[in-house]
């Protein structure tokens, strides 16, 4: 571009004969060239910035202008202050002017006032006088003010015009150079509004000897509006003339900016976005003729080329990841179901080259206690961290999937022993998920069960080999979960016999088939009979009576405990009015009845309908209701304070947190079994029960002991403070016709059997 200047500078230089048309013509050339040349664009820039910098210039010195104005007015206020000063020290001969280091005045210093009538009778002058003196040698307002030392706030006492103060002080508290002790030090000035002018004044204070302030004397140098208009007027014009100056500079810049330079931070931001593997938009400016044209036609040839690989890339990525979607669980990462049968199918293809391999199947322990309490969302935490915990304790090899749910698979490739190998595994996995996880701020322990089928010898096919692991996994959740059960053949028989069972219990209230045994709970005191527990049988027409452990659970999981609960809870009542007022009844609550809803209904309509006053009944809850959710704790209370007592059973098993106690209505405890019967020979138990005792003594609660079937666990008991106890030792449960309600002897124990 430059050569084609220069060419034409020298056909202009050598056309002095060519005829006015080529001269124009050869202007003309020049001037395109000069246009298109990034020359022309520098020296634009350049009287763009030279521009800029006079207007900087100029704001500069009009900064200066404004300081060198405010300083001549603090210089003049100064001296005004230097007048006044020696006005007063001529007319007032006993006060003193202290002065700076470097000669200023600093503060006027008297031990008696200043414009009182002493000082007239003394001086012969008045105030005003005085003031008069001092304006006649300034030629400006002065002021003398007097500060009262309650209120802090600075009064008139005289004014050179001789204008009479009036009950309205004529300084605003907030006058900054009269605030507080900001004159009590030295000389201040700057605008201040007295008598509803702004003057801008020099302050001259006046202290006693102790440096407490009495008063100031005030010395302007002119209005403020006298001051500021020529400064007003100047900065007007020199406004008007900058901002004439700055809008034409900028105009004429953002024209010849947005021309020259539009075209590069486009071409760098297309860049940017093919780096970043941003491909739709077309690259601008390709029609251009000159360097930014051609830079723009590369960028657009680079974007073309990456957006078709970036097309294969795509195509390939999004097959990766349709096959990983297609074998893989979305939530945990873990293989799925289709991707398990395949690699099943691919073991047993392979079986005669490898060792064979095992099946496990695993079901999470009261995870549904987890979704139902604390949401979906802690409960797809808890199947994240369990997966994660599954992957580390499996060996090269091993593959782990998510079936659904809760339930998960492992194939387990076989060294050299089925059995032995599986159980090893699956003691890792069983500590490994006994570890409590952390949810939203609490613990929870979950567990798992698993069951073990191994290949070849428990299947040859891969939906054999997972029924019979399913058969196991049945086993080990029957045999009271958190255990390992490897398949053995004849378990299908026992898996139809307990679905014969859930089928059975489903109709069995119907039939009648539940009836009620009491218990009775003794105060150890005196060894009365406070009152009996209720518990349900289920008296089955070919097993016989089948124990609570075997069909609750049961129930628990079919949902069957709801009308299950509200019968016992109706019977008992009826049951119980018929027993002396004294005797109490008890009866257990499911989380699941919690849980449901309507649990409140249930028991005020069981108590209205036998009679039972809500004083004698006792509704008994384990600690895991804790973790049930605020609606099962609401009706809790609700339940409470109907005036029926919540017991807290198997105190020290579940998940209860001490702040419980204190904020359910909790009005007895009972120690769990479990550590009753280590009482003669655990000091630990002995210590557990202490605590536990001592707690609900400091609680006022009242506090039973299960499982007592010894006296030896029945004098430690004592001796530790425990209220009630309950147990084989005073009598087993039995139905409410074989229970003499009468006799209340010293011997419970005897009393029952």
């Amino acid at each position: 571009m430059v050569d084609e200047a220069c060419q034409a500078q020298a056909s202009v230089a050598a056309g002095k004969t060519r005829s006015p048309l080529r001269i124009f013509r050869s202007m003309l050339v020049l001037a395109l060239a000069w246009k298109r040349s990034l020359l022309s664009k520098v020296i634009v820039v350049f009287l763009g910035v030279a521009l800029l910098s006079y207007s900087l210039g100029a704001l500069v010195g009009w900064s200066m202008f404004v300081e060198a104005a405010k300083e001549q007015w603090n210089n003049q206020a100064r001296i005004n202050v230097q007048i006044a000063s020696s006005t007063l020290r001529g007319v007032y001969t006993y006060v003193i002017i202290k002065t700076h280091a470097d000669g200023q005045v600093e503060r006027i210093v008297t031990a008696q006032p200043i414009g009182d009538d002493d000082s007239i009778l003394f001086t012969g002058f008045t105030p005003t006088d005085v003031l008069a003196l001092v304006a006649a040698q300034t030629k400006n307002d002065a002021w003398l003010f007097r500060r009262d030392p309650e209120t802090g706030r600075f009064f008139e006492v005289a004014t050179s015009s001789g204008v009479v103060p009036s009950e309205e002080s004529w300084i605003s508290s907030e006058e900054l150079l009269f605030a507080g002790d900001a004159p009590a030090g030295h000389v201040s000035t700057g605008f201040a509004t007295i008598a509803g002018d702004s003057h801008f004044v020099g302050v001259l204070p006046i202290v006693s000897p102790d440096n407490v302030i009495l008063g100031a004397v005030a010395v302007s140098i002119g209005k403020a509006s006298i001051l500021k208009r020529a400064q007003q007027e100047l900065l007007s014009n020199s406004l008007l003339m900058m901002l004439t100056l700055l809008l034409l500079t900028g105009l004429l810049a953002t024209i010849f900016a947005r021309r020259l330079f539009q075209p590069v931070p486009a071409l760098v931001q297309a860049t940017r976005q093919i780096a970043r593997e941003v491909t739709d938009k077309v690259t601008p400016f390709q029609l251009r003729t000159d360097e930014i044209g051609e830079m723009a036609r590369a960028i657009e040839a680079l974007r073309e080329a990456v957006v078709e690989r970036a097309g294969l890339r795509e195509i390939r990525d999004m097959a990766i990841e349709l096959e990983h979607m297609a074998h893989h669980d979305t939530l945990t990462g873990l293989a799925n179901r289709a991707l398990l049968m395949k690699t099943l199918e691919k073991a047993l293809d392979d079986g005669g080259n490898t060792g064979g391999f095992n099946i496990l199947l695993l079901d999470l322990d009261r995870f549904k206690v987890v979704n139902d309490t604390l949401g979906h969302g802690c409960g797809d935490q808890l199947l994240i961290t369990c997966a994660q915990r599954i992957r580390e304790v499996l060996d090269d090899g091993d593959l782990a999937a998510r079936l659904g749910g809760d339930e998960f698979a492992i194939i387990q490739l076989v060294q050299t022993d089925a059995t032995n190998e599986a159980r090893a595994l699956g003691t890792r996995l069983l500590q490994t998920i006994a570890n409590g996880f952390i949810l939203e701020g609490q613990e929870m322990v979950v567990g798992t069960s698993i069951g073990v089928a191994c290949a070849p010898a428990h299947g040859t096919s891969a939906g054999q080999l997972l029924q019979n692991a399913d058969l196991a996994l049945y086993r080990a959740k029957a045999a009271g979960r958190g255990n390992l059960v490897v398949f053995e053949h004849g378990m299908d028989m026992v898996v139809q016999d307990q679905h014969a069972l859930e089928m059975d219990l489903r109709l069995a209230l119907q039939r009648g088939e539940f009836e009620l045994h009491y218990q009775p709970f003794v105060k150890i005191a005196t060894g009365d009979v406070c009152g009996f527990e209720a518990l349900v049988r289920w008296r089955h027409p070919q097993h016989g009576l089948i124990a609570p452990d075997r069909f609750i659970p049961l129930a628990e999981e079919t949902g069957g405990i709801v009308a299950l609960g509200a019968w016992v809870l109706e019977r008992a009542c009826t049951d119980a009015v018929a027993w002396p007022d004294a005797m109490r009844l008890a009866v257990n609550l499911s989380p699941v009845q919690l849980r449901h809803g309507g649990i409140v209904e249930t028991v005020r309509a069981a108590l209205t309908a036998s009679g039972l006053p809500a004083g004698r009944l006792e509704l008994e809850v384990t600690e895991t209701v804790m973790l049930a959710g605020a609606e099962s704790r609401e009706a809790l209370r609700a339940i409470g304070a109907m005036g029926i007592s919540v017991v807290l059973d198997d105190f020290g098993t579940g998940y209860a947190s001490l702040s419980y106690l204190a904020e359910m209505p909790f009005s007895k405890i009972k120690i769990d079994r479990g550590f009753v019967a280590d009482l003669p020979t655990q000091p630990t138990s002995r210590a557990i029960v202490a605590a536990i005792t001592n707690l609900a003594r400091e609680l006022d609660m009242e506090i039973t002991a299960e499982g007592v079937e010894t006296e030896e666990q029945l004098l430690i008991l004592r001796a530790a403070g425990c209220t009630n106890a309950q147990g084989y030792y005073f009598a087993r449960p039995r139905p409410i016709a074989e229970i003499d309600l009468c006799p209340q002897t010293e011997n419970s124990k005897t009393a029952f059997e």
